[in-house]
């Protein structure tokens, strides 16, 4: 795993790969961070069940102004913060947040907020948290400025959002893996 570009291009990664941390592929990462564009330029970014940080990392790496990298497991955490030092992270760029996305995520989008949100999640596969995850983002209040949200599961996994005049939703395959895409 490796920081495709931005200031930290090219710095590898640790991560863990077992049955709860499954990193998101570099394809995968290219595809979303082409399907962000400069949006995560000044944004504040929220990477849900973070792992190892890869998405965090490469959204401040490509200039993001702070990043929350949420997870329940510690050992996540501990490889997120390890990740960011070997990058030189400023440590005011970034909090670490131990807790379970869903509740997180429901707290925060009750915040009010200065900056744009771009929210980045890869959630366990074949679990429900994916689906939680979607409709609190589509439930969440108009004073939440998400600009755009990327949530990563598994191919075969179906959900269809119900109509949202706010948001406006794609889906993208990359063979066993797919983006659910939901923009303002």
């Amino acid at each position: 795993m490796r920081v495709i570009a931005g200031r930290w291009k090219g710095r590898r990664l640790t991560a863990g790969r077992n049955e709860v941390m499954r990193p998101t592929t570099d394809r995968v990462k290219e595809a979303i961070f082409s399907i962000l564009d400069s949006r995560v330029q000044d944004a504040e970014v929220v990477d849900l069940c973070c792992g190892a940080g890869g998405l965090g990392i490469e959204a401040l790496s490509r200039g993001s102004v702070f990043a929350h990298f949420v997870d329940l497991a510690p050992t996540a955490l501990k490889m997120v913060q390890t990740n960011l030092d070997n990058c030189g992270a400023d440590t005011a760029s970034y909090r670490l947040e131990r807790s379970e996305a869903v509740r997180w995520l429901t707290r925060f989008v009750c915040q009010v907020m200065k900056r744009s949100v771009v929210v980045l999640a890869d959630p366990p596969y074949g679990f429900s948290v994916f689906s939680n995850l979607a409709d609190t983002l589509l439930n969440s209040p108009r004073t939440f400025p998400l600009q755009v949200a990327v949530l990563e599961h598994a191919g075969d996994q179906n959900w269809e959002p119900y109509k949202s005049s706010r948001f406006r939703y794609r889906l993208r395959r990359y063979g066993h893996t797919s983006l659910t895409i939901l923009e303002a």
